[in-house]
């Protein structure tokens, strides 16, 4: 979301306690073809919370200085390739080659575009793209993590992502292409269909958000990123409201429980754009109490720490911009007499 929410300062637009959805999702028709690779097996946290907890961040530097903060291994790193072009998206060095089984013994995230700026879906729904997609996995498996995450057309429901949904059908069949083609070559990589919380349609068509749902068969792991916006969840009665809207924590939870999936939350946290709560514990407390209570379906969760002046700024540690928050955070995530 790193540059997803520097569009969201431009004018772009979580389920915990005692609420549930008001009711679920449509369930689209899975896509015909091949079946979905057998499911893959949980997470084992390193970090002693009950379930896989991690964060955003290049390595060593980042990564090394959250878990020394929160005194707890990161159990996933969320990273983020490059954009311009096919090399940079399949085949660079970086970031996959800095997290090798070797240098980095947690899981790995990967964030990725359908296709470079300048793609279309269309191309990619013809098939136009499938040997760049093959070669990502190959890239995954050269580096010991064939077994990667990959948040493929992440927050697809978002107009701030030059690959978001245009025409659904299209947009799915480009989904299914690049699938397909990264399981021939890294056939036990996790493919994670990522929406982007508060955000209930689908840019331009307005079709709903779940209109853009590929089919069982083609994902391994259902997301959202969920940050403190539209508006801020400073009360029980704001969180709720969030919670349960189409695009809602809640509403995805439902979702991936009835279609016998793991849920992941790659990305949430503070926000200082878009109406966010800024500085609010009250939303550290209730994204904690729903991991908890949600632990058996999550796959894992990462906060999103960020310092720049055009992004949520919702770093909590190094600098810390959010001390009531921080400290919050440390006291129900970190390692202390409350924790272990």
């Amino acid at each position: 979301m790193l540059s997803a929410l520097i569009a969201l300062l431009l004018g772009v637009a979580a389920c915990s306690g005692s609420s549930a959805p008001t009711s679920r999702p449509a369930t689209p028709s899975p896509s015909s073809s091949p079946t979905a690779a057998a499911t893959p097996s949980p997470l084992v946290p390193r970090s002693g919370l009950g379930w896989a907890s991690g964060a955003n961040g290049n390595y060593p530097a980042d990564i090394n200085a959250w878990a020394t903060w929160t005194g707890r291994p990161v159990d996933v790193a969320v990273v983020f390739t490059t954009r311009k072009d096919w090399p940079g998206i399949t085949t660079a060095t970086w970031p996959v080659g800095a997290f090798s089984r070797d240098a980095f013994t947690g899981q790995l995230s990967v964030a990725q575009p359908l296709y470079p700026e300048g793609g279309d879906e269309q191309a990619c729904a013809r098939g136009d793209y499938d040997g760049h997609w093959a070669q990502f996995g190959t890239t995954l498996t050269r580096y010991g993590r064939g077994d990667a995450y990959v948040r493929l057309g992440w927050e697809f429901n978002g107009s701030w992502m030059y690959w978001h949904v245009r025409d659904p059908q299209t947009w799915k069949s480009c989904f299914v292409h690049a699938v397909t083609a990264i399981r021939s070559t890294a056939p036990h990589v996790k493919i994670e269909w990522t929406m982007s919380a508060h955000s209930n349609t689908l840019p331009g068509s307005g079709a709903d958000v779940w209109s853009a749902y590929p089919g069982d068969a083609y994902v391994d792991v259902v997301g959202i990123d969920d940050y403190d916006i539209y508006p801020a969840s400073t009360t029980q009665q704001a969180w709720d409201k969030q919670c349960t809207e189409p695009s809602g924590l809640c509403t995805v939870t439902d979702f991936a429980r009835a279609h016998g999936k793991p849920l992941a939350v790659p990305e949430w946290g503070l926000s200082y754009s878009n109406g966010g709560g800024q500085d609010n514990p009250f939303f550290i407390e209730k994204m904690h109490e729903f991991f908890a209570r949600n632990a058996d379906l999550l796959a894992y969760e990462a906060y999103y720490n960020n310092a720049e002046a055009d992004n949520v700024r919702s770093s909590l540690h190094n600098p810390v911009l959010n001390p009531n928050s921080s400290r919050r955070y440390l006291e129900l995530f970190g390692k202390n007499p409350a924790t272990g």
